[in-house]
């Protein structure tokens, strides 16, 4: 009677929790490999008729569910993406990347308090979790939690000295709290460890920085190298421009916003154009005025390329 409760509880792990689940074949591995391939050239629909494969061989491979989530979230599927994390967490309950994966994947949806739960999750399962205090940092700066954004990212930098997204948000967060001179120092950092050629936020966003502060010369200088790493940005000559007329250099900020206004028009940014239309209508401004229509730039999706 013992032996068949046993049997029983056995049973019971195999079925809710995947303890116990049967050997990953070499040719499920075969097809999860193959699909990380795909993954990584970007044919994640491919991707997900491999791990579809593996997951066939092995209804218990929990990795090949955790990838399937990975590529479906790749693909917008946030929802489907959500499910295949659930799985993996249940066959694997120490899977501290699907516990993140999930989070990211609630985060997209907006959830991001459930989404903070997947993420402190994965940092119990692994204080080194770097990916994983960066996530949060955006989800709880979404909140406006932002000390508590910035108390991640400083984790983060600690882990990742070399982390330009840590110094990078860090700063767009202090930005957001007014702490300019401290944001500039962090976008300073940013600039330094970015690769050649890259940077072209960290630099518009420090030059908002400097004209919050009144750093108009400074500030145009940052839009300038802003101007040369992204030439088609209406928002670089938009407040470009704003910092040329709160100096009074009239004429050339007016071409600037006629520059804006040619390539927010181009792109369709109807909130944009009408921005820049207003302040083409107004003859005079002043230095409250001049950087109140420039947004800060949130240019994660590159940024996280440095965790690959």
């Amino acid at each position: 009677m013992k032996d068949r409760r046993l049997l029983t509880v056995l049973l019971m792990c195999i079925v809710y929790f995947g303890c116990g689940s049967e050997k990953v074949s070499e040719e499920a591995k075969d097809y999860n490999k193959q699909g990380l391939a795909k993954a990584k050239r970007r044919e994640y629909k491919e991707a997900i008729e491999m791990y579809n494969a593996a997951i066939r061989l092995n209804p218990d491979y929990a990795i090949a569910y955790n990838n399937r989530g990975v590529a479906k979230k790749r693909l917008g599927e946030y929802d489907a993406a959500i499910a295949d994390y659930d799985v993996a967490i249940r066959l694997k309950p120490d899977h501290e990347n699907a516990y993140y994966n999930r989070g990211v994947a609630k985060a997209k949806l907006d959830q991001h308090k459930a989404a903070i739960a997947d993420y402190d999750t994965a940092i119990s399962l692994n204080r080194k979790y770097s990916k994983a205090y960066f996530s949060r940092g955006i989800s709880k700066a979404d909140l406006g939690e932002y000390e508590a954004a910035i108390a991640d990212y400083d984790v983060l930098i600690q882990l990742r000295s070399d982390a330009v997204i840590g110094y990078y948000n860090r700063g767009n967060v202090k930005s957001k709290l007014g702490q300019y001179k401290a944001a500039i120092a962090d976008y300073d950092a940013a600039i330094k460890l970015a690769r050649k050629g890259d940077g072209f936020a960290a630099y518009f966003n420090r030059a908002i920085a400097k004209a919050d502060l009144g750093e108009y010369e400074a500030a145009i200088a940052d839009y300038d190298t802003a101007v040369r790493l992204g030439p088609y940005d209406a928002s670089t000559y938009f407040g470009r421009g704003l910092a040329k007329r709160a100096l009074n250099k009239t004429s050339e900020a007016e071409q600037d916003f006629q520059t804006a206004l040619d390539f927010a028009t181009h792109r369709g940014n109807v909130e944009l154009k009408a921005d820049i239309e207003g302040v083409l209508s107004r003859s005079t401004s002043n230095s409250d005025e001049a950087q109140a229509d420039v947004e800060l730039k949130e240019d994660v999706e590159s940024f996280l390329l440095q965790f690959k």
